[in-house]
């Protein structure tokens, strides 16, 4: 075989294999992992304004919702852009009776434990509300907030959820660029980069 046979079928290997991996990498991200931007505070400390996620899209399709999920969901906007991505904490379930006062959260008579990275202060009344305010979630729903509880917009304000809108289960952070009390020029976040969520 001659040098010009060996360099057409080189080019042609390397020609093949890029399209096979193209092709590959947008069937993953069209049906298998998704990307998102945490746009605002809600999340925190758990997640910040400026991370960017990775979510995984066939997580429910494989298993049930449990409370204590983060999860990604589509929610109808009610005016002109149409449907708006978020994300949240589970914090119940078809079933569940939730209460939420001044002491916390409590699911069926049990109080629910804060998530690890949550914004302090944790309570879930808002500043309109002053006596505890009781949700029966209903079936295929669930119920959702933020956890930074002061600054969410989430179940307490619209209500349960349908399991049908959640979209994915977001997993690791692979990108963090934003202000921290210590820094409050926007800077890359490299101890955030590749941390899991939980």
């Amino acid at each position: 075989m001659t040098d010009t046979g060996l360099a057409e079928l080189t080019w042609k290997d390397i020609a093949v294999s890029a399209a096979t991996a193209i092709a590959v990498a947008a069937l993953l991200r069209i049906f298998v992992i998704g990307v998102f931007e945490i746009p605002s505070h809600s999340m925190e400390n758990t997640l910040l304004s400026g991370d960017y996620i990775l979510v995984n899209k066939l997580a429910y399709r494989l298993k049930s919702v449990h409370r204590g999920d983060v999860v990604v969901f589509g929610r109808a906007t009610g005016d002109a852009s149409g449907h708006e991505a978020y994300v949240k904490r589970v914090i119940g379930i078809p079933g569940d009776t939730i209460l939420l006062d001044h002491d916390g959260i409590s699911v069926n008579a049990r109080p629910l434990p804060d998530p690890p990275e949550a914004k302090w202060p944790m309570d879930p009344i808002r500043s309109s509300e002053r006596a505890p305010v009781r949700h029966i979630v209903g079936p295929d729903s669930v119920f959702v907030l933020g956890d930074n509880r002061r600054n969410s917009f989430d179940s307490r304000y619209w209500g349960c959820i349908p399991l049908g809108d959640i979209s994915g289960s977001p997993f690791l952070i692979y990108w963090s660029f934003g202000a921290t009390k210590e820094r409050p020029l926007p800077h890359v976040r490299w101890e955030r980069i590749f941390s899991r969520i939980y």
